[in-house]
């Protein structure tokens, strides 16, 4: 079986999706005939070139969403193989058809547009959309993000599977680096600075719980995106509170080995692989009820209500001053549960889906 692979977000994303897609491609290895980035079969070999690249596929896609009449003299893409698209947003730029693969981290842009940046919710309306037409196969990264798929567009696809992201190789291995301004016990927050991680209620939270004046820290690293300025002029304004921006590998390994707990309290996930680095350095976890979070890290999680600020303080408090037996067993129980991701099984999974569809 071979199979043509639309690898267009590595243009422009940085995250998860990323190396997510560096994985599935080395694990198709030959079965994979040709990679799409936009319009280009070789990724950019400068980042000058890939940052031009990115923006016409990014104006193609816009254009194809709002049916200019220029684009419509660029024929779309339609090759002899099955394509798999590694984010649903590709769609848009080929002729879709059943024997396709359509790879879904979430439904986000569609049930929460207000955590994205404008214009973002009309793309993923005409690629989502255009799925349902046409009812390719679908894979999503969690069950809570197949239940919401599905809860939208309905169950008659070609088929439907949950494939979880694999754990992510070499994530403690290397120096550490310690981070500037950081030097007592502290949690830690990993996860782009915005509205959609909370990351506002969680310092207002961490002032309110009364760590502060125990000596504690609470530590907050990621890039930036839709509101990110509230929570940086908040974490300006609140004592304890160090946002160092974004790390680089060896100091946000230096922050997992020394942290004391990890706190998401994330609003919208995809999947939260934050957590499962958390887990792997033996952090004790505390995150949102109720959300895809508890799928990832199981039931060794402390949870609290992402909206009510005195919820999040509790479990912060919960979390500083958990008893070292209680720590322990946490510890244990959520490294049992990461068996869910072991990279050969789910890589396994995905050679197997491409022989099963082709």
């Amino acid at each position: 079986m071979s199979i043509d692979v639309d690898f267009s977000l590595a243009l422009n994303d940085r995250t998860g999706k990323l190396f997510l897609g560096k994985d599935i491609i080395s694990t198709l290895g030959a079965r994979v005939t040709r990679v799409h980035y936009g319009r280009f079969h070789e990724f950019p070999h400068s980042d000058l070139m890939r940052r031009i690249a990115g923006r016409l596929t990014q104006k193609e896609t816009i254009a194809r969403v709002n049916r200019s009449r220029l684009v419509s003299l660029l024929p779309v893409i339609r090759d002899p193989r099955p394509t798999l698209h590694l984010d649903p947003l590709s769609v848009v730029r080929h002729r879709l058809e059943a024997r396709d693969i359509v790879l879904c981290h979430d439904v986000g842009p569609i049930t929460h547009p207000e955590y994205f940046a404008p214009g973002v919710n009309e793309l993923y309306v005409r690629a989502y959309d255009e799925i349902r037409r046409t009812k390719p196969h679908m894979v999503f990264v969690s069950k809570t993000s197949q239940r919401e798929f599905h809860a939208l567009y309905g169950n008659d696809f070609a088929s439907s599977n949950v494939i979880y992201i694999p754990t992510r190789l070499g994530v403690k291995k290397g120096e550490g680096r310690p981070v500037e301004g950081v030097s007592r016990r502290f949690l830690l927050t990993v996860g782009s600075i915005g509205d959609r991680k909370n990351q506002a209620r969680s310092i207002e939270a961490f002032s309110a719980s009364g760590l502060v004046e125990k000596g504690w820290q609470y530590v907050l690293v990621g890039g930036r995106e839709s509101g990110a300025d509230v929570a940086i002029e908040l974490a300006r304004q609140s004592p304890g509170v160090v946002m160092p921006g974004y790390t680089k590998d060896e100091e946000l390994r230096w922050l997992y080995r020394n942290a004391s707990g990890f706190v998401l309290m994330s609003l919208l996930e995809g999947f939260g692989m934050p957590v499962i680095e958390a887990i792997e350095h033996d952090l004790p976890c505390l995150v949102s009820r109720g959300s895809i979070l508890t799928e990832v890290g199981g039931g060794a999680m402390l949870c609290a209500d992402p909206l009510a600020r005195e919820s999040i303080a509790y479990g912060m408090r919960s979390l500083a001053e958990m008893p070292d037996e209680e720590r322990d067993r946490r510890i244990s129980e959520a490294r049992a549960h990461l068996a869910l991701f072991a990279r050969e099984p789910i890589l396994a999974s995905w050679r197997a889906l491409v022989e099963k569809v082709g």
